[in-house]
């Protein structure tokens, strides 16, 4: 992705804007009117203003993909034999052994400890239906660990990775493995692409890879609870958290991403359509040659890469902080959530705390002359960013409702991003029906009206 210094530098221009607890919006958004209609309501007036989501936001990991399950249960441990029938009592040896017996409804229970074989589904073309998915699972209660390493991968193109399952296939749920690249390749990750679909990730570590971990170009598509960190292993490299390039009805929700020197979570370049990134803590990234350490969305439309908009993102509840702050001099500015691009429209930015990241908090930026179209800005507290806190320059934008001065968290220094009850960020934000929970599940509201920022407090 080639983002010009003069974005960059246009960025730090644009008029910074500072609206503290209950200003009000002056502009007016444009939405379809086919689009969902959502109520929400400030003081006792009511507004109707538009999501493209249909799904019900919640503060909770929970899926909204049920996968069922109604076959057999297979068994691999470090002490089992692939002459074995693959029962708990008799497990089998290999990974590939248990898939060759496994189809639709059934699951796979990986006992404790290292293994280094590949899940692959692909090979055997082995898929899940609606009414029998497929589960891979560490077997509860105990730590599985999976350090694979391609041995020539795909003639030197990216490999497949620790997971292999891409192509028109889906209902696959894998749950609680530690996924360790360590050992991997450039650009041997897991890519959940080609055609497919229904996939749920519960509990998933990603650490030590040569790349961006996880990378996603399918529809629904639900990463719940997991863990993305440690992505160092070149100094030269855009290593994100997760990649999102393309699909829709995506849910990233109750996940953290940490340590990674690309950035956090990107969402580029389209098209993407009904992305909800939720209930996320995105921490101490660094990056290379990419402008946001936190959260970006960006759609292109024409080149060598674009074929399509971004549309109905929602990003709520997620707290993101002290990302790049130790680039040294001279390094491009890094920010919190950047919502920019070609194509990019109707972005809610709702209910999260921006704080401490090298340059700005949030910011609505143009590319190539091109603005994003009806972005909105509510209920967030962006406050320490280095260079400015919330910056506009989008078409039809709605920002209200936010909080860039003192927000009297309980301790910064503890990474504790709670409110005190004196805080002006108590009761002071806007309604929104949709919005059940806050960043730890806590119903919202607590008290006569929201909070702002990524916590329910008072």
């Amino acid at each position: 992705m080639k983002k010009k210094t003069l974005l960059i530098l246009f960025s730090l221009l644009m008029p910074i804007i500072g609206f503290q607890n209950c200003g009000q919006s002056a502009f007016q958004s444009r939405m379809p009117s086919s689009e969902l209609q959502v109520s929400e309501s400030l003081n006792g007036d009511s507004e109707q203003i538009s999501s493209s989501l249909p799904i019900s936001p919640s503060g909770v990991a929970r899926s909204a993909l049920v996968p069922v399950l109604n076959g057999k249960k297979y068994y691999v441990a470090k002490t089992g034999l692939d002459t074995n029938d693959g029962s708990i009592t008799k497990p089998l040896k290999t990974f590939k052994n248990a898939i060759s017996r496994m189809k639709a409804g059934d699951s796979l229970f990986i006992r404790g400890g290292l293994y280094t074989e590949q899940i692959d589904f692909q090979g055997p073309n082995k898929t899940g239906t609606a009414s029998a998915w497929i589960k891979v699972a560490g077997y509860p209660g105990e730590v599985v660990t999976i350090q694979y390493t391609d041995p020539n991968p795909n003639d030197g193109k990216p490999g497949y990775g620790p997971i292999r399952a891409r192509g028109n296939r889906g209902y696959f749920n894998f749950e609680n493995l530690i996924l360790d690249g360590i050992h991997a390749k450039r650009n041997s990750t897991w890519e959940i692409r080609d055609g497919n679909h229904h996939f749920v990730l519960r509990k998933i570590e990603m650490k030590n890879f040569f790349g961006s971990p996880l990378k996603v170009a399918g529809s629904y598509v639900e990463v719940l609870n997991s863990k993305f960190h440690d992505q160092t292993r070149v100094s030269t490299s855009r290593l994100y958290c997760m990649y999102i390039s393309k699909g829709s009805n995506i849910v990233i929700d109750g996940n953290e991403c940490y340590k990674n020197i690309g950035g956090g979570i990107h969402l580029y370049y389209g098209p993407l359509v009904n992305v909800v990134i939720r209930n996320n803590i995105v921490r101490h990234n660094s990056f290379m040659d990419t402008i946001v350490g936190g959260i970006l969305v960006w759609g292109v439309l024409s080149g060598s890469n674009g074929n399509g908009n971004v549309d109905g993102v929602q990003i709520y509840n997620n707290l993101v902080y002290s990302n790049c702050v130790n680039q040294p001099p001279g390094s491009p500015v890094c920010g919190g959530i950047l919502v920019s691009g070609t194509s990019t429209k109707n972005v809610k930015v709702w209910n999260n705390t921006v704080y401490g990241n090298r340059s700005y908090g949030i910011s609505i930026a143009p590319y190539n002359g091109v603005k994003p179209v009806n972005t909105v800005v509510q209920n967030n507290i962006v406050y320490g960013n280095k260079n400015a806190q919330i910056i506009n320059d989008g078409l039809n934008s709605v920002i209200d409702h936010n909080l860039t001065t003192d927000p009297q968290f309980v301790s910064t220094t503890a990474s504790n991003f709670r409110l005190k009850s004196s805080s002006p960020a108590v009761n002071k934000g806007r309604s929104i029906s949709s919005i059940k929970t806050d960043i730890t599940g806590t119903a919202r509201p607590k008290g006569g009206f929201f909070d702002i920022g990524a916590y329910e407090s008072y």
